[in-house]
């Protein structure tokens, strides 16, 4: 893999930002509160920079948070606050996470469209896509019918391929098919077969699915445009009418290497106080454009494992302070985006 340059890679919005080379920087663990939310409620995040060797101190309470049991089922939204952020990659390996650690039923659901999507980065085992399943939500009858429309990965991850076709942007966008009554109804079909479903919304779909998300994870790259993206983000969720859902958010930063350290360190000011937790990713060369076709967890450096297993845990964490969610009859009654118009 060839690094680019800081400025090309500023440039390149497909792009995750510029790796350090391997082995340069330390894996640490830095004990400190970053966030907290409007209850006062605080919990630690794990934060890992650079790509070099890894302690093992801390990882069992991720582990522990990772693997804690909670009541009902739950759903976590997924949103790149720029483009090349690497929300479909976050998403994906945060379902893979959950999938290793828990003896639930996980699925993620991959509802954008393009080249990079989180579909991209599995082997599907059936031509069945999110718009089919849409199209026969009243035939799904049961978990057997239901495993008709997803793959199951080798960590035990299923996941609601996304479509690929030259329509498929158009469909997302089209309101008479994914109408406020199918999301609402595929979500209580989500919540009837998995206690967790991971899901990667197009933008066009994000501003609707937002009202039925439980957590909310953001993704920033590690560059030089993060600490805007970071501010643009949080006064987009403000305006519509989720700044709840954002103070309760975890903000990954995603590519981190000892380069990119200052730009780091600005979007973490940026985003410190405003919301729940903060976790760093550190730069993978198989989850970079170009990088591995087929995404194996099991592949991954450790320092870049044990920060995704810090992300489930401070994910799961979060649904211990979770407010009651509400239920699809409020919902359909103010449909997402309805004070906006």
């Amino acid at each position: 893999m060839t690094e680019p340059d800081d400025n090309e890679a500023g440039r390149r919005a497909a792009d995750v930002p510029v790796p350090g080379p391997r082995g340069e920087g330390r894996v640490r663990r830095v004990e400190s509160v970053v966030g907290r939310d409007s209850g006062g409620w605080r919990r630690i995040a794990q934060v890992v920079v650079g790509g070099g060797g890894v302690r093992t101190d801390g990882s069992e309470l991720d582990e522990a948070r990772a693997r804690a049991v909670f009541g009902g089922s739950r759903r976590v939204v997924v949103l790149g606050c720029t483009g090349g952020a690497g929300q479909s990659t976050t998403a994906l390996m945060l379902g893979h996470t959950f999938a290793q650690y828990r003896d639930d039923r996980v699925v993620a659901v991959d509802a954008s469209t393009g080249g990079g999507t989180l579909t991209s980065k599995i082997e599907p085992e059936t031509p069945e896509t999110l718009t089919s399943l849409l199209s026969g939500l009243d035939r799904v009858s049961g978990y057997l019918t239901m495993r008709g429309y997803t793959t199951r990965t080798a960590s035990g991850l299923e996941v609601i391929s996304a479509d690929t076709d030259a329509g498929a942007e158009q469909r997302l966008a089209d309101r008479s098919f994914f109408s406020d009554r199918r999301i609402g109804e595929s979500m209580r079909l989500l919540d009837r077969h998995y206690k967790l479903a991971v899901i990667d919304p197009a933008a066009a779909l994000a501003a609707r699915l937002l009202p039925y998300a439980d957590q909310l994870v953001l993704v920033v790259p590690a560059s030089e445009e993060a600490p805007e993206a970071v501010a643009m983000t949080y006064e987009w969720l403000d305006g519509h009418g989720c700044a709840e859902l954002r103070r309760r958010a975890v903000m990954v930063v995603n590519g981190v290497s000892r380069r990119s350290m200052a730009d780091v360190e600005q979007a973490e000011s940026v985003a410190r106080g405003r919301c729940r937790a903060i976790v760093r990713v550190p730069w993978e060369d198989d989850l970079a454009p170009g990088g591995a076709e087929v995404v194996d967890p099991g592949q991954l450096r450790a320092a870049g494992r044990r920060a995704y297993l810090a992300l489930a845990g401070v994910v799961v964490a979060g649904f211990a302070a979770q407010t009651v969610r509400p239920s699809e009859e409020e919902l359909a009654s103010d449909p997402p985006g309805h004070e906006n118009r």
